[in-house]
């Protein structure tokens, strides 16, 4: 028999959307949720607050359930226009829900702030072996708000004894700071404080040093914050590294402009769209960020493969290489080369397996660019079939024939005993029509191109690296200009394999049926024939 939350608040409050409602359930460790602008992020913090602190948390020997909240963020000025002014919104000072004490509400100013709350909700009370019975219990909140400044986060954190912290836009914080408010929840109450029969409803854990069986009491951090960069520590913890951090629980809203945009009571569409516009269109990285919510870079340049979705066409595990299946290669040449080697499901899915990156530090030449690939190849790929690999056709120019030099792409396909093909012309407008293609979906259900996780690079530079230089941004220049960047050798080996695999008729087939009904491309014929049976997505 669970609770009744009879808060007034909370049971008039109604969630932004689905995305922010498994949010406001969510029992931690860490969740941390991501939208654009306006899409009810804050409040629905707040409001998971409150409810955890009703429902969840266990009632004390004095019949209260006590709980202590802290709000952290970056500054105490950015702190009062956030997060506690939202508070505030929901819980103003000497409201109808602040406590009785007279220092019920405490501090500001550059200051931390401490607001504390009363209510009563119909609670389950123990009443023998597997009976409960429901009492009216008062529920004290405790909520603190401070920030972080200069403060060193050892001192900072140091004196905090919580029950649930709050990160309010948390990628603006160090990120060590999910870890520590985490360590300082459990704190309070003590749980020599609490009824003892609560240990049946929460459970218990045996010390395995000790043997004593300790209460399973709850410990929540949550955060809200608008996407940043892919140098930002939630960027890597929510796409690159999600296996090295099990206790994140991250919910990513849709865009301000889907259908299944949330918060819509709160802004509408068309405040999205005049956002848009006056940001510079859909693909600028301030559009991206707080408009569609996605990651997007610091950088004015535009992102130029606005179509990927790093939800959607990263794959979330590991993709299985196919034994059965060859696989194909793409190349990029110049002072630090890079490869693509990826395989052609039967269904026509472009998958994404293995990326060569040369150092940056090091100016790679066609050897030991050729050693590096070889080196994936034999540890991944070993006695599978090579059904093609292409490269810049500039790569074949340069070289003294006379005089019996080789080109960089013949040095390398001697020493990989791979034949390399020139793509049929290096147009930048063809190469992005070739990508751009892989882009969309086989079905709803099914991307036409997955990537790996292990392709870091590959997925930094579709995500926002990979973008237009400032003047082919601003339309200053007469041609197409990329700024070259440490992803942009990677990003063209993929145009290179997607160019040279399908083709220049295929391309430009393609191009001149965009926006038409029925727009089907013909598969070419170089596409590997099998009858084996793979799952659509891996």
């Amino acid at each position: 028999m669970g609770p009744e939350p009879q808060f007034d608040l909370v049971r008039k409050y109604l969630p932004p959307g689905p995305v922010a409602t498994k949010f406001i359930q969510s029992q931690g460790p860490i969740d941390l949720i991501m939208g654009p602008w306006g899409s009810g992020k804050t409040v629905a913090c707040v409001f998971k607050l409150v409810t955890h602190a009703a429902v969840n948390f266990p009632i004390c020997r004095d019949g209260v359930v006590h709980v202590r909240a802290a709000a952290i963020r970056d500054t105490y000025r950015e702190m009062a226009k956030t997060a506690l002014a939202t508070w505030l919104e929901f819980f103003p000072k000497g409201g109808p829900y602040t406590a009785s004490d007279k220092d019920a509400f405490s501090g500001g100013q550059d200051r931390p702030v401490k607001h504390v709350l009363e209510w009563d909700i119909l609670r389950p009370w123990y009443a023998g072996k597997g009976l409960w019975e429901k009492r009216k219990t008062v529920i004290r909140l405790e909520m603190e708000f401070g920030a972080i400044g200069e403060q060193n986060l050892d001192s900072f954190f140091k004196g905090y004894e919580i029950s649930m912290g709050w990160l309010n836009e948390c990628d603006l914080v160090h990120e060590d700071a999910p870890g520590r408010l985490y360590g300082r929840t459990g704190r309070y109450p003590p749980r020599s404080e609490i009824m003892e029969w609560e240990a049946e409803r929460l459970g218990t854990t045996e010390d395995p040093d000790s043997g004593a069986e300790t209460m399973n009491v709850p410990r929540i951090v949550c955060g809200d914050y608008n996407p940043p960069d892919e140098s930002n520590w939630t960027y890597k913890r929510h796409i690159e590294e999600p296996e090295k951090w099990p206790g994140y629980n991250f919910f990513q809203q849709p865009s301000g402009l889907s259908p299944q945009a949330e918060n819509r009571i709160g802004k509408s569409r068309k405040q999205y769209e005049e956002e848009e516009r006056q940001f510079g269109g859909p693909d600028t990285p301030e559009s991206r960020r707080n408009v569609h919510g996605m990651y997007a870079p610091k950088a004015s340049g535009t992102v130029i493969f606005s179509r990927f979705n790093v939800l959607r066409n990263r794959a979330d595990q590991p993709l299985r290489i196919v034994k059965e299946l060859p696989f194909y290669v793409g190349m990029d040449a110049g002072g630090r080369p890079a490869a693509k080697i990826a395989q052609i499901m039967p269904n026509g899915q472009l998958r994404h397996l293995r990326e060569v990156i040369s150092d940056a530090k090091i100016v790679t030449g066609p050897s030991r660019f050729a050693e590096n690939v070889m080196e994936v190849l034999l540890r991944d790929f070993a006695g599978m079939r090579c059904a093609g690999a292409w490269a810049d056709p500039s790569s074949w120019y340069g070289a003294d024939k006379k005089a019996g030099e080789l080109a960089w792409v013949e040095t390398v396909s001697m020493a990989l005993q791979i034949p390399i093909l020139p793509t049929a012309s290096n147009d930048l407008g063809a190469r992005f029509e070739a990508v751009d293609w892989y882009l969309g979906d086989i079905d709803a259900n099914t991307p036409r191109m997955l990537v790996d996780p292990s392709c870091i690079y590959t997925i930094r530079g579709y995500v926002s690296q990979y973008q237009l230089t400032k003047n082919s941004s601003a339309s200053k220049t007469d041609g197409l200009q990329v700024e070259k960047n440490e992803y942009s050798h990677i990003i063209e080996a993929d145009q290179y394999l997607c160019y040279g695999y399908r083709g220049p008729v295929a391309v430009k087939k393609e191009a001149a049926q965009m926006g038409r009904s029925g727009n089907v491309v013909p598969i070419r014929s170089v596409t590997a024939k099998s009858d084996f049976d793979v799952f659509q997505r891996r």
